[in-house]
């Protein structure tokens, strides 16, 4: 078995632009929702990781089913269109999620409201 092969292990090169978005979007999502509980926050992040997994299986049947929208989005870099194992969407999700933790923990303190139990 292969290490890193791209869309077909856990982690690959595309890893990188997962973390790098989960990074962006928990940047963004901090700066726009200002306070938030922590629960929140991470429910976000995955929903949005979860509809990019769901836009990439879209972009997939593009180059299948649609001829003209594939000429037109040409400008991508061969293998955009590739097919995923489970396994790599499961490893995109969660490199993503790291990135999205990564904001968090730079973060916590300015950004993020604890619930207090009584």
């Amino acid at each position: 078995m292969e290490l890193f092969v791209r869309n077909e292990t856990f982690l690959d090169i595309m890893s990188l632009l997962h973390v790098a978005s989960g990074l962006g979007f928990g940047l963004i999502l901090v700066c726009v929702l200002k306070k938030m509980s922590w629960q929140r926050y991470f429910l976000i992040m995955f929903a949005f990781l979860l509809i990019w997994e769901f836009f990439e299986a879209f972009l997939r049947s593009v180059e299948e089913y649609y001829y003209y929208l594939r000429n037109f989005l040409d400008f991508l870099p061969d293998g955009w269109f590739s097919s995923e194992t489970l396994i790599n969407i499961l490893g995109d999700m969660l490199t993503g999620l790291l990135g999205a933790l990564l904001i968090y923990l730079i973060f916590r303190k300015y950004y993020f409201v604890s619930k207090k139990i009584k």
